[in-house]
């Protein structure tokens, strides 16, 4: 009886180990995110972006279709005035198309980061960023969140980007993008749709 016991136990134990939260190391679930995320052929998704500056706030809505091979397409959606805006980047350049509206938000740090470089500087850091902390976040460590900065400055210096995905299927869900300790930018990603390579 008393051996039987000690089996259930263990098996309580063991079991209770497996649980979401209670195991799993968050920097090898990074470097499989990061290895997943490398394979990809593009992704598309809805990104509600909130640019800071010192004196103002700018929000707006953008249809994002990354490619890893091609143009990265950002099309605004909201606001209404500035529907229709769209950004193509391919690999050192930027083309702003757009009909009687204009799109001027200046630059976010001393190395030329802008709003709608923003994107294609996200998969930058999840490609090949340093990653300098992972963590499980919410109730139920349901999120991996992982901060990318440049290895040879202090935390808080430089630009920093903090990302965090779901944790079940690896789909992004927000990223923080702040410079010298100050958050320039937020974006929410909603209808994230991940395209693997063929």
């Amino acid at each position: 009886m008393r051996k039987a016991l000690s089996c259930v136990l263990m098996m309580i134990l063991l079991l209770s180990g497996c649980r979401a939260g209670s195991g799993g190391n968050p920097e090898e679930e990074a470097l499989a995110l990061r290895e997943e995320y490398q394979a990809l052929a593009g992704w598309s998704a809805t990104v509600d972006v909130s640019v800071c500056y010192s004196e103002a706030v700018y929000d707006f809505t953008v249809d994002a279709q990354w490619q890893k091979e091609g143009e990265t397409v950002l099309t605004v959606t909201a606001p209404e005035l500035l529907s229709g805006i769209t950004a193509r980047i391919a690999k050192g350049e930027t083309v702003l198309e757009y009909d009687g509206a204009g799109l001027s938000l200046g630059v976010l740090n001393g190395e030329g980061l802008t709003p709608v470089s923003a994107v294609p500087a996200v998969m930058e850091q999840i490609e090949k960023g340093y990653m300098a902390k992972c963590a499980w976040v919410g109730q139920n460590d349901e999120t991996l969140q992982i901060s990318f900065q440049d290895p040879e400055l202090e935390s808080g210096a430089g630009t920093q980007f903090l990302l965090t995905f779901n944790r079940a299927d690896y789909v992004l869900l927000s990223a923080e993008v702040s410079v010298a300790g100050e958050t320039v930018l937020t974006a929410v990603f909603t209808n994230f749709i991940k395209a693997p390579q063929s």
